[in-house]
């Protein structure tokens, strides 16, 4: 029998420890995931970033993807690694996703520098990795940022102290995301226009991204948290191709605060993550969200719930309704075929109590919908 944590460590292994071939390494991962909703009028997005939809008609494109790393070590403790990604949001075409250098400093100190995921969440480290997980996806509603990676730096301290190996990591970076498909998608079902045209690009900008996480692992837990700041601009640009900056979205930091791990007790895996962001602006504008999932591991089988819930309110304005209130929750089973490949079936409720009105805060849609996957690692 497997837990969580295991299943974790042995995907984050898999993907490093593959043989080599003149020093250089070769690993990947892939999830081939079909689903649809069960009534005609229904959308579900389970990838905000890449707005990977599942709507009436069966698809594969809304979350399957495929992943090669290449690995290789350039010089006593220094190694670089990159990452080639190819989604079906994006008919599977490649594109380099991650690229960084790793520099052993000694036994404790590991420095890091390019182009890797923001450690905001719990699963941030491998949030394509389907088989490092129990479910067919991280909750969508959770899992929801407009911007999720970063070019920067990274410096983290490994020790143990009694029965615990800890983790502490400081970064720093920026983020221009000059097409952002999440934030064009929002302007496109909103009709926002520039100057009278369609919008056609959002140009999404964090910079001066800088915060830490600390990871605590026990026997039978994992525990993470994380802080981070950073400044924010949002830049449209309409079919005539005029650009502009919007107000409403650019000009403030935001903070981020999020703790999430798993507890093991007895057959039952307890994941849990929570976060909540706070923007700097003028009303006030706050974004808790969290989640609770549990998982019975039986041999080859692991059945699991998971609830999440996502919250947007404006602590300044006299409007005391929720602009974005939605949850999802969720029911399915785990089976794993092998020690790199598992298969999955899940359902899920998705539930939108957002605002109406001007804004049209309820974009999402109340939907039911059935998802099947096979993850594996190589």
């Amino acid at each position: 029998m497997k837990n969580l944590t295991t299943l974790s460590i042995v995907s984050l292994v898999a993907l490093i420890s593959t043989p080599t071939i003149a020093e250089v390494k070769f690993s990947g991962f892939g999830s081939i995931v079909a689903g649809q909703t069960l009534e005609d009028d229904e959308k579900l997005t389970a990838d905000f970033y890449d707005v990977g939809q599942y709507e009436n008609t069966t698809t594969f494109k809304a979350e399957s993807v495929l992943g090669l790393q290449v690995s290789a070590d350039i010089a006593p403790d220094l190694k670089a690694t990159g990452q080639l990604l190819a989604k079906g949001t994006d008919e599977f075409k490649p594109e380099l996703d991650w690229y960084y250098l790793t520099y052993n400093a000694s036994d404790n100190w590991t420095l890091m520098a390019g182009r890797r995921n923001i450690p905001m969440y719990y699963y941030s480290e491998f949030s394509e990795v389907g088989y490092a997980y129990p479910w067919i996806r991280p909750p969508s509603n959770l899992y929801w940022w407009q911007v999720t990676q970063f070019d920067g730096f990274h410096a983290t301290y490994d020790f143990s102290t009694d029965d615990f190996t800890n983790t502490v990591t400081a970064f720093y970076g920026n983020e221009y995301s000059t097409d952002n498909k999440e934030m064009l998608y929002y302007a496109e079902i909103g009709n926002r226009t520039l100057n009278g045209a369609a919008i056609t690009q959002v140009n999404e900008q964090w910079t001066d991204i800088a915060g830490f996480n600390v990871n605590i692992i026990g026997e039978s837990f994992d525990l993470r948290m994380v802080y981070f700041r950073n400044d924010r601009k949002r830049i449209d640009t309409n079919v005539n191709g005029e650009t502009a900056i919007r107000a409403s979205a650019s000009g403030f930091s935001q903070q981020f605060i999020g703790i999430g791990g798993n507890v093991n007790v007895s057959d039952f895996t307890i994941i849990f993550d929570a976060n909540y962001v706070a923007y700097d602006d003028d009303v006030g504008t706050v974004f808790p969200t969290y989640l609770i999932s549990a998982v019975y591991n039986i041999d080859q089988f692991q059945p699991y719930v998971s609830y999440s819930k996502a919250d947007h309110w404006q602590t300044k304005s006299d409007n005391e309704d929720d602009y974005e209130e939605h949850y999802m929750a969720s029911a399915g089973l785990r089976y794993n075929l092998s020690s790199k490949a598992s298969a999955k079936i899940q359902f899920d409720h998705f539930e939108d109590e957002g605002a109406g009105g001007p804004e049209a805060w309820a974009y999402h849609g109340n939907s039911q919908t059935v998802s099947a996957a096979v993850d594996f690692i190589f």
